[in-house]
């Protein structure tokens, strides 16, 4: 899928399309439609059987994508009319009766901001969102594709289908969010997920110690969750999110939690454009997420070891609180952050329970209290009190909070990286598609000099400056991992 604004972008982006279309599917045929600028990606679910039964089972809402993939789903689809959910739902049947289909179907629509809605396309199968029409019908779809492909009629009516509730879906998946989503792979040395209930569903297909491979889908579990109403089911998933442990390899679930708290989330105010739209919230990219993280990390350092190291409240040998005669009782602490470093001095105040955190020359935040009651943190500033939720593993710190969730890293990155000075460095897990030039070719700032897939979707390797292509590593069709020197380059 390609967007074309202008004459010039058309051919590439055609070609791109073709290749990508023909890889995936065998078949490179295109389809040139009109482009919507904020639309509603929303889906309906149909089954038919083999005696000309035919029903809609509540609809989805999908509009939260990355890279034309979906991230979040719910069923029923938000802010809705019912008399525009009924018409896709019947719109929907139509279609698939017109092709005389049977079985499970997926009729998927475009939403558009004055309520008008246009057909997609239909994927003839349950899809991976299936789950929350299963938890708001109370229907086992996977029992029904089988009856009905077994011959038996479907087991109800349109008139007997009930929707109740509300249900989200969240996809965790292995890869780097702030790497333009991009596949990760390793080894699950942690895997935990939150305990199964009639409010939460997990299903996975790994535990802990697999390995998360470059050969496949890197989806490692679909968290559900059902409740009463939307509020209620959001809320739910914010705290099984919370409820997650996984280690060993880079995912989404910070970015998962992060939207589920988004006040335009909340909101349902839901386009395919959400994630751009919204990405200072959604990346913690603001300097006042930053200084937040380092906040609640300092604080959080200073109490967890209180609590590990003071066997005795009454000791003083045991007393963390860096006392010291005539001067200041000040803790230093270097924290790891994005691929950062920051020093942050602690000035504690034990007889007052204050905390004085210098978090850079110019910013310094006094925390009035602070408590540490399991995995609860607590801190009270000057204008609000801040509770979170804290998450511990090997390599991180995660804090949950009503604005988001903060890593910190508990050790800085050292990695011997290949030298790309006179280079190009992979991006991402993924195969070589064609080399485009030839070495020794001149070619400008920009140039695509390779193709490299990973998840359905190409990725453009450019010239990094004006110059040439010394030699490539790989050829076509090629494995590569992220991080591998893909070509030497000679800038002029």
């Amino acid at each position: 899928m390609r967007q074309v604004w202008s004459e010039d972008e058309f051919d590439q982006a055609l070609q791109a399309a073709k290749r990508e279309s023909l890889k995936s599917f065998g078949n490179d045929d295109m389809l040139v439609e009109k482009y919507l600028t904020s639309p509603r990606h929303v889906e309906v679910q149909v089954f038919c059987d083999q005696h000309d039964n035919a029903v809609y089972l509540a609809d989805r809402d999908c509009s939260v994508q990355r890279r034309h993939q979906k991230v979040i789903e719910e069923a029923p689809a938000p802010n809705i009319a019912e008399e525009t959910r009924r018409k896709m739902g019947e719109t929907a049947v139509r279609a698939a009766k017109a092709i005389h289909y049977h079985g499970a179907g997926t009729v998927e629509f475009l939403l558009d901001v004055d309520g008008s809605f246009y057909f997609m396309e239909m994927n003839t199968r349950l899809q991976v969102e299936h789950p929350v029409t299963e938890m708001v019908t109370q229907q086992d779809l996977v029992e029904w594709q089988i009856n009905v492909a077994n011959g038996d009629a479907l087991p109800l009516q349109q008139k007997d289908v009930l929707v109740t509730g509300h249900a989200f879906e969240a996809r965790i998946y292995a890869e780097d969010t702030d790497n333009d989503f991009l596949p990760a792979s390793g080894l699950l040395s942690n895997f935990s997920m939150p305990i199964e209930n009639n409010y939460i569903r997990v299903d996975t297909g790994v535990t802990a110690l697999d390995d998360i491979s470059v050969f496949y889908d890197p989806m490692i579990a679909k968290l559900i969750t059902w409740g009463e109403n939307r509020e209620q089911a959001l809320a739910k998933m914010q705290s099984a999110l919370s409820d997650c442990y996984i280690s060993g390899v880079k995912t989404n679930l910070h970015f998962l939690y992060n939207l589920s708290v988004n006040p335009h989330f909340l909101s349902a105010d839901l386009d395919t454009g959400f994630i751009e739209k919204h990405s200072d919230k959604l990346f913690n990219t603001s300097e006042d997420f930053q200084q937040t993280a380092l906040l609640l990390h300092s604080i959080y350092s200073v109490l967890n070891r209180n609590e590990i190291f003071s066997s005795s409240y009454y000791s003083p040998w045991n007393d963390l609180d860096c006392l010291r005669l005539n001067q200041k009782n000040t803790q230093l602490q270097r924290v790891f952050m994005g691929g950062n470093t920051y020093d942050i001095a602690i000035n504690t105040s034990p007889s007052k329970g204050k905390y004085s955190v210098r978090l850079s020359q110019e910013k310094v935040i006094t925390v009035i209290s602070a408590r540490l009651d399991g995995d609860i943190l607590q801190l009270d500033l000057s204008d609000k009190t801040m509770l979170c939720k804290v998450s511990e593993s090997e390599e991180q710190y995660r804090f949950y909070t009503d604005d988001g969730a903060f890593i910190t890293d508990k050790f800085t990155a050292i990695s011997e990286e290949v030298n790309a000075s006179n280079g190009v460095i992979a991006p991402l897990n993924g195969t070589v598609v064609s080399l485009i030039v030839k070495p020794n070719m001149r070619v400008s700032k920009g140039d695509v000099l390779m193709i490299v897939e990973a998840m359905k979707m190409e990725h453009s390797i450019t010239a990094p400056d004006d110059g040439q292509v010394v030699s490539f590593h790989y050829a076509s069709g090629d494995l590569v991992a992220s991080g591998q020197l893909l070509l030497e380059f000679e800038t002029f």
